[in-house]
């Protein structure tokens, strides 16, 4: 208990314990941080529309300029986290991640804020793969992990409904600027404390993959940058059609490539395992009913009930607090389940909470909501930790950046894919009932039930993939404590 990490010949030497809980602390704040950005300029759009002078139509690029260099990018990240150090790559990423958020803070023109909307997506991408490799690094023992994992996760999962209740509190009380500047001090702490009390593990041997870089963060892009064009000009725009097929094209070449590079940025052996395979699946069909069905709930908030920003942020909290829960939850069910077995329960509850949720009407309220959103918060809190231990079982140290990547990429194309879908059944039905005399309060509503009605089935093939594609994996014991290496997270 009593190793540390600190360098030979450090004075007053911090224990062992106390640097991986502020080195955990930094990983958890960074990932808090980039998720909060997916979601946090949400309520701010019409203030920020009319500040800088958006069109109608550029307006969601304010979404969409991060979330597409942010998923295109995972990969390329991933990569040179394992390459060339996660520490130093994890802080590369944050300086980034923070100059553009202080530069989009004093943004006087829509092409200005675009633009560092898109660094902020490149800085995201570089820090968040080494920020999962670090827990898989530094947190080695299954119980140790398994706790790391569940502070972790629920800064992912939690990450977009704070980000539209802090959003709608800093536009409201301070300025919509402020969206963007809050991350600066954040940032500037973490960076330092990282540089301080992150170990740096060691690194890979060889060289960045630049063709399977080239291809796969280009297709990548084209399919990211596709789903998000279909809110635009639905599925049968020729700009859609035309950047989804050239980005499956690229990807196709980008694994044939993959298959006979010497260094693939993505190893292919990842894949051999079943377990981690079925995992990555079900990354993708979690987040595209998840991260959809957080948007349709503010939907509703705000165009159906008439919330306004601040209070539709609230009106997500106990969906986050269901999320947090899995933090205490999740470590001693894994001893005692497995991940295999928490992964169908949670799948089942989400699932439950979202046909409830799809039975609001303009009439239910918000009580009626609040049942639900817990369920698919503790389901989802639960589904993630368990997704990403399943990732990290037995990784290799070499390739935990290009899973870590891998993983992240998943949940990205998951999020645009979901969107995509659900959106185009969300304004199907709400189309319709504004045809057959609904007033748009009642469309909204019954639009937003529709689309969560359908989120259940990308849960049910979750439940699917966890039933039949996963491996029952013997529930992770604690060591003794007597076999605990340094540097080693502590099980208690």
């Amino acid at each position: 208990m009593s190793n540390t990490l600190a360098r030979p010949g450090q004075v007053g030497a911090v224990s062992s314990e106390r640097r991986l809980t502020i080195a955990l602390i930094v990983i958890v704040t960074c990932q808090l941080m980039i998720m909060l950005d997916m979601t946090i300029v949400n309520t701010a759009l019409p203030t920020i529309q009319h500040a800088l002078h958006f069109s109608a139509a550029n307006l969601v690029w304010v979404i969409n300029a991060y979330a597409v260099a942010f998923g295109g990018l995972l990969l390329f990240g991933g990569r040179l986290g394992d390459l060339y150090g996660r520490r130093t790559i994890f802080i590369l990423g944050l300086v980034v991640f923070t100059g553009a958020s202080l530069a989009g803070g004093f943004a006087q023109n829509s092409t200005w804020l675009l633009t560092t909307r898109v660094i902020q997506g490149v800085g995201a991408a570089i820090a968040a793969p080494s920020a999962l490799s670090l827990i898989a690094t530094t947190f080695t023992a299954p119980p140790a992990r398994a706790r790391a994992l569940g502070y972790y996760t629920a800064a992912s999962s939690a990450g977009g409904s704070l980000g539209l209740l802090i959003g709608g509190m800093l536009t409201s009380w301070a300025s919509w600027r402020w969206v963007m500047l809050v991350n600066v001090p954040i940032g500037i702490v973490i960076i330092a404390l990282a540089a301080r009390f992150i170990p740096q593990p060691p690194r890979g041997q060889g060289k960045l993959d630049v063709v399977g870089a080239i291809t796969g963060t280009a297709g990548l892009v084209g399919i990211i940058y596709g789903l998000t064009h279909v809110s635009d000009a639905g599925w049968g725009s020729a700009v859609t059609l035309a950047a989804i097929i050239g980005g499956v094209v690229l990807l196709i070449a980008f694994l044939l490539w993959e298959k006979r590079a010497a260094q693939p940025i993505i190893p292919l052996a990842l894949f051999a395992s079943r377990n981690r395979a079925a995992a990555y699946a079900g990354m993708l069909m979690l987040p595209a009913a998840m991260f959809a069905g957080l948007y349709f709930l503010t939907q509703y908030a705000q165009n159906s009930l008439g919330y306004s920003p601040v209070k539709a942020g609230f009106a997500i909290v106990p969906l986050t607090l269901g999320v947090f829960s899995a933090r205490w939850t999740f470590p001693p069910l894994v001893k005692r389940f497995g991940p295999k077995t928490l992964l169908i329960a949670a799948s089942a509850l989400i699932i439950v909470g979202l046909l409830w949720l799809s039975r609001i009407t303009p009439s239910t309220g918000y009580v009626f909501m609040v049942i639900p959103t817990i369920f698919c918060g503790v389901g989802v809190g639960i589904a993630f930790t368990a997704l990403n231990f399943t990732v990290l079982a037995g990784l290799p140290p070499q390739n935990a950046g290009a899973a870590a990547g891998m993983l992240q990429t998943m949940q990205q194309v998951g999020g645009a894919l979901g969107l995509a879908v659900l959106g185009t059944v969300y304004v199907s039905k709400l189309n319709h009932a504004l045809r057959t005399g609904n007033t748009p309060h009642g469309a909204v509503a019954h639009g937003a039930a529709a689309a969560l009605g359908a989120g259940a089935a990308f849960i049910a093939v979750l439940l699917l993939i966890a039933m039949f594609a996963l491996v029952k994996m013997a529930p992770p014991a604690a060591p003794a404590p007597a076999a605990q290496p340094a540097g080693q997270a502590p099980a208690n």
